[in-house]
């Protein structure tokens, strides 16, 4: 065995993808390769259920989009395996909607199954779902039963398993071969800059911003218009900037509303660097998932929530109060958005971001993980913590 670890990185979606996981599982193994001091060697698997047209990251992939097969997949993983001798773990980026159109891959948990059970190649899995919910008139909810199936038995046969919301814990914890399995929370990384200087928070402009996909942008301006007016008029923001697909809900008749459009990953960097305050329509408890909530965190961007959830529950990484507030909790006081209640929130949203969110420290969390499950000997060649 050399000094290197092959991690085969299976993902639903790659690069040039627009797409969180996508972005994040490239940003990772990017990561991986510099916390390991190069030891790490990633391959990427392209394992979604819709073919996809490119692929562009700067590692060797393996491209088994729109197969769908079990038997691929767990060739792949042999083959890719038996090259690097013992040092080798897979490491899953689990969204069961982008390996099957119900959300639940049962081949894939086949080809996982047959590759990494019983002794094979030991995986590691973060869980980016776990399974949808909904009432019955809609497909989730008859669907969830066969997604919580497929997920309990990919928890079952992980030897490592992350999650990025503390919710989510005891759920997988259920299901986990023994107690010995470790089950990490590491809330997801910004995947659009971690910028490592940011201008000073009273230089920037007192303008909002809505950021993301068309649906939760849709609730924000559907079911909060009133209180955005009012929210402008009060607190003095001249501007919301909308970054994005542009949605039919979007107010551009309203003299505060700025559509910027779908912009490039730098220019949605330079733009959070500049606005004092972000606007989020999103589920509580699920804010360490959010990847706009952690675009806001690494441009030191507090946000008011719109709280998706009716009973609020822990928003942990995230502190209300002190990195976000909930937009039903303003009132006609408007001090708690006063310049320097914004700056605390900024500075402490930042340092937070830094010691618990950045991609480095994710990957630090990964490589300690893998480090537990890969054999002594291939784990032995890796340090989680460079110099």
């Amino acid at each position: 065995m050399g000094d290197s670890l092959r991690v085969i990185h299976i993902a639903p979606e790659l690069p040039p993808t627009v797409g969180g996981v996508a972005d994040y599982a490239a940003i990772l193994s990017r990561r991986l390769v510099e916390v390991s001091k190069g030891a790490v060697q990633p391959v990427l698997v392209d394992a979604g259920n819709q073919v996809t047209d490119a692929i562009d990251v700067e590692f060797p992939v393996r491209d088994l989009s729109g197969q769908c097969s079990a038997a691929a997949l767990a060739e792949t993983i042999e083959r890719l395996a038996d090259e690097a001798g013992e040092s080798a773990v897979v490491l899953l980026e689990y969204s069961g909607y982008g390996y099957a159109t119900r959300g639940a891959p049962l081949w894939l948990l086949r080809g996982l199954r047959k590759a990494c059970g019983n002794g094979g190649v030991p995986l590691t899995t973060i869980f980016h779902e776990l399974y949808a919910m909904g009432p019955p008139w809609t497909s989730a909810f008859w669907a969830s039963p066969l997604q919580r199936f497929v997920t309990a038995r990919l928890a079952r046969i992980s030897a490592g398993i992350v999650t990025n919301r503390p919710s989510a814990v005891s759920w997988l914890q259920r299901y986990r071969v023994s107690e010995g399995i470790p089950v990490k929370v590491q809330p997801v990384f910004s995947n659009v800059g971690e910028p490592e200087v940011l201008p000073e928070f009273e230089k920037r402009s007192r303008q909002a911003v809505v950021f993301g996909g068309g649906g939760r942008k849709s609730l924000v301006y559907h079911e909060h218009q009133n209180v955005l007016q009012e929210f402008v008029d009060r607190e003095g923001f001249s501007t919301i900037l909308d970054i994005g697909p542009t949605v039919d809900s979007v107010p551009s008749e309203e003299s505060w509303s700025r559509p910027l459009g779908i912009l490039s990953e730098d220019e949605i960097s330079d733009q959070l660097s500049n606005v004092s305050l972000g606007l989020l329509s999103y589920p509580g408890s699920r804010l360490g998932k959010s990847g706009v909530a952690a675009a806001f965190a690494s441009h030191g961007v507090p946000f008011l929530l719109f709280d998706e959830e009716t009973s609020p529950g822990d928003t942990n990484p995230y502190v209300d109060g002190r990195h976000f507030l909930r937009a039903n909790a303003l009132n006609e006081d408007d001090s708690r958005l006063s310049d320097k209640q914004l700056t605390e929130m900024s500075r402490s949203l930042r340092s937070l971001y830094q010691e618990r969110l950045h991609s480095t420290h994710a990957a630090r969390c990964f490589l300690d993980l893998i480090q537990k499950v890969v054999p002594t000997s291939a784990a032995s060649t890796t340090s989680p913590h460079p110099e």
